[in-house]
């Protein structure tokens, strides 16, 4: 089951909205992505990144592409852009110990250690836990990504396993930490 993130209007934290990616959202999104302290990071995005990758991502995320996946929100302070928060909706893999949601997300750099991300997580596992139907919600990030995994962790998610995954922009396997949050552990934290 997918989450129908275009019905859900906006989430709401104390300093952000979380809210569907649009068309517009392509020059600033280029702006933050095309970054290697970000990219760098990530398992997908092609480096270098261009223009026409941005456009291209927005436009498939927006017009659900076939064989685009992830439902995307951006991530907005103020109503500006900073980032996009998503899930894809996997089976179980190498990555995952069950099928289910899971969970990815970045940050442009020049808002990176003030907390949005941690907030962004927060708010958007709860409106997972509260509009799919699964146990376990998954995330990860490559071992190196520490500020990541702390993010994860601050939101409850526990290490779940190890595997290795290929980073397209960097063009080698690298060591990954795979990390789950349990709908059990979710209640208990949050009361």
């Amino acid at each position: 089951m997918k989450p129908a993130l275009d019905d859900i209007g906006q989430i709401h934290t104390a300093r952000l909205v979380l809210r569907g990616l649009r068309l517009d959202d392509t020059a600033p999104l280029f702006a933050l992505f095309n970054n290697w302290n970000v990219i760098s990071l990530l398992s997908s995005p092609p480096w270098p990144y261009r223009l026409t990758d941005a456009e291209g991502f927005v436009r498939g995320s927006v017009e659900h592409a076939p064989g685009f996946d992830e439902e995307l929100l951006a991530i907005t302070r103020d109503s500006i852009f900073i980032g996009a928060i998503g899930v894809r909706m996997r089976q179980a893999n190498a990555l995952q110990r069950g099928p289910g949601p899971n969970v990815g997300y970045w940050l442009g750099e020049k808002f990176w250690g003030q907390g949005f991300m941690s907030e962004a997580v927060a708010a958007f596992v709860r409106f997972l836990f509260n509009t799919v139907n699964s146990d376990t919600i998954y995330s990860g990030a490559f071992a190196e990504n520490t500020a990541s995994l702390r993010v994860q962790e601050k939101a409850g998610f526990v290490r779940d396993g190890a595997s290795t995954l290929f980073s397209k922009p960097r063009g080698a396997d690298f060591p990954h930490v795979n990390t789950a949050l349990t709908r059990e552990r979710f209640k208990t934290l949050t009361g």
